[in-house]
């Protein structure tokens, strides 16, 4: 997933084919940015935008 914002140390936007997740886990926004690649592995919770 390659992240589009990083909301706080623990919520990024992130973006996976056509689809746009909200992704929480304690430390993933940590030293990432617009552009970065992130592991979606044990997320506490992640959301799914509906347009």
């Amino acid at each position: 997933m390659v992240v589009l914002q990083v909301l706080t140390h623990n919520v990024v936007v992130a973006r996976e084919g056509k689809g746009e997740w909200v992704l929480v886990k304690k430390g993933i926004g940590f030293g990432k940015k617009k552009g970065d690649t992130v592991v979606a592995t044990n997320l506490e919770k992640k959301y799914r935008k509906i347009e």
